[in-house]
């Protein structure tokens, strides 16, 4: 009979996740059973379920003109692309003008009513990723909590982009558990709805399996690509909304298609480098090192990419939530991306009228922010990978009278 797997505590190994709980008693304990029906799995789905209320409940300022206002539904930072008011110029695959109509054939009449619908369907892909994360890395069930209880998750939920995250899960837990026809299925059916999630596939797959596992997973990414696209592909090759070349654009130092590609090949291949290192360094092939290669790849692409509006911030939710082991780090990403989010609605809004003629110092603002989000989880990975990977329990230090000392010694306090 196998030994049961030994799994980390949340509120044991990460000093944010400790304090938060003092709120309900503080860290697990001692002699803490756990509950026989109340997993981390059913844990995460009530928790992602009460995430999903509060983003629909977001985008209730957009509700009563049902998104028909010019401005209004980027001021009051309740866009949404499934209601027709994407932020950018890009538009998705033909499938999904497919599932809107699909959509709109059911009971019901509206923007409002179809948008209502398809929530339904990515709520249903969200609570399926949830589940999938909560089972990519056995030791670490509650990892999947940096997407169930996320912030970026409340507020970009309601996008195509979820369609994509979808795909990144589907992509983890296929690839962790043996499945590599189902992870590249997965990562092909996410990149027909955001490309950049080819890049995330290549960096996961660098991490463990055979070489015959690496052919099938990118066969079958490349046939669920292909056949999601093939109705019609998503447009939107030029500098956009969030783009680091549109940033250069405005000040003068635009360069062509041929240098952004350049630059875009050396910026993957500086990125592959860091991964074959976060490789050799893991020494074997785990579900952590395999969420860190494709995370620091995806990052890179999205930094460097034609296109990169908020919401493509759930493409780096599912790899984040396993990869950064300290909801600090997790946090600080997001803050600094929901920040971004903010000045970019308001910019598109005309919210923020400029002084001066084509002065968008707000915006530029917006983008630095988000690079430096994608930046800072990077490198928080590249700290974790160099230190020591076994977690160092925390806590206050101080004696508890209500508990064995004896007992507890076996509990480094850092």
């Amino acid at each position: 009979m196998s030994e049961p797997v030994a799994r980390e505590a949340p509120t044991r190994t990460d000093p944010v996740a400790a304090a938060m709980s003092e709120v309900l008693g503080g860290p697990l304990g001692d002699h803490a059973a756990g509950h026989r029906w109340w997993d981390a799995r059913r844990a995460l789905l009530g928790a992602t379920a009460v995430v999903l209320a509060g983003g629909m409940a977001s985008k209730a300022a957009c509700v009563p003109s049902g998104w028909s206002g010019t401005d209004q539904p980027y001021a009051q930072l309740c866009w949404s692309d499934l209601a027709g008011t994407p932020v950018d110029a890009a538009s998705p695959p033909a499938v999904a003008g497919w599932l809107v109509r699909l959509a709109q054939a059911l009971p019901g009449a509206g923007t409002v009513a179809t948008t209502a619908v398809l929530a339904v369907l990515l709520a249903a892909l969200v609570l399926i990723a949830t589940v999938l994360l909560a089972r990519v890395d056995t030791r670490r069930p509650w990892a999947a909590a940096g997407w169930a209880l996320s912030p970026v998750l409340l507020v970009h939920w309601l996008s195509w982009e979820t369609v994509a995250a979808a795909g990144v899960a589907v992509c983890l837990w296929g690839w962790a558990t043996g499945r590599p026809w189902i992870a590249g299925a997965g990562a092909g059916a996410g990149a027909a709805f955001a490309l950049p999630v080819a890049v995330a596939l290549v960096g996961v797959l660098a991490v463990g399996g055979r070489l015959r596992d690496r052919v099938d997973a990118l066969l079958a990414a490349a046939a669920a690509y292909v056949l999601l696209t093939l109705p019609g592909r998503g447009t939107g090759e030029t500098p956009d909304v969030g783009s680091v070349w549109l940033l250069l654009d405005r000040v003068g130092l635009g360069g062509s298609t041929l240098t952004r590609t350049l630059v875009q090949v050396a910026a993957l291949a500086a990125a592959g480098t860091l991964v074959w290192w976060l490789v050799r360094r893991a020494g074997r092939p785990t579900a952590l090192t395999s969420a860190r290669a494709g995370l620091v790849l995806l990052a890179t692409a999205l930094v460097v990419a034609p296109a990169a509006p908020p919401e493509t911030a759930l493409l780096v939710l599912p790899l984040a939530a396993l990869a950064v082991r300290r909801w600090r780090d997790l946090l600080v990403w997001q803050g600094l991306h929901l920040v971004s989010w903010v000045l970019t609605g308001w910019y598109v809004g005309q919210e923020l009228v400029p002084t001066v003629t084509d002065d968008g110092r707000a915006y530029w603002l917006a983008i630095l922010l988000r690079v430096a989000g994608l930046v800072w989880l990077v490198v928080a990975v590249v700290r974790d990978a160099s230190a020591d990977e076994d977690p160092v329990e925390v806590g206050r230090g101080e004696a508890d009278p209500d508990v064995d000392v004896l007992a507890d010694v076996r509990h480094p306090r850092a």
